[in-house]
């Protein structure tokens, strides 16, 4: 939980910096656009464009600093429901299970709440949106793990690349 606690400490700062930086540029492009309507076509297009380009910019900043704190939250609620943390074809297989085992679930579920007639819609959305939150939780962990399998794999590869160049270099003498 610390982890995640010095993660949101060190990220919260910069997710609302980059945040308001991307508003003060959207901002600043529809003023410029109100501003210059009646000017020449060309800098009217071209100025608020590149605004909104700068505007893209520190929203795509701020997602990197939102995906690495939902990928620690990830792992400490994984770690609550007893997944243990490997990096493994077998954990993305686990997962798969996991969703189809929701789907089964909310899907017996599901007519049961059809019976109720006060709370029976309201327990259907609830069991529909819990199975959902959930489904998205496993796919995101089948994701980060196959990323992390990939990579490792990658860097397994580039390692043995180097290595052969630097084996090479020896004999050769150079």
């Amino acid at each position: 939980m610390n982890a995640v606690r010095e993660e949101i400490r060190y990220s919260f700062p910069k997710l609302v910096a980059n945040v308001a930086i991307a508003l003060v540029f959207a901002g600043m492009s529809y003023l410029v656009l109100w501003t210059l309507n009646s000017t020449s076509a060309e800098i009217a297009f071209l100025l608020p464009i590149g605004l909104l380009l700068a505007a893209g910019i520190f929203l795509i900043r701020t997602l990197f600093d939102v995906l690495t704190i939902v990928d620690n939250v990830t792992g400490l609620f994984l770690r609550r429901l007893g997944i243990k943390e490997g990096w493994s074809k077998q954990r993305i297989f686990n997962d798969i299970i996991y969703i189809v085992a929701i789907l089964l679930v909310a899907a017996t579920l599901f007519p049961l709440f059809s019976n109720l007639s006060n709370f029976g819609p309201l327990l259907q959305e609830i069991t529909t949106y819990g199975a959902l939150g959930l489904i998205l939780l496993f796919v995101y962990d089948i994701g980060r793990t196959f990323y992390r399998i990939t990579e490792a794999k990658a860097i397994s590869v580039a390692n043995r690349i180097s290595n052969s160049s630097n084996d090479e270099e020896k004999i050769n003498g150079k």
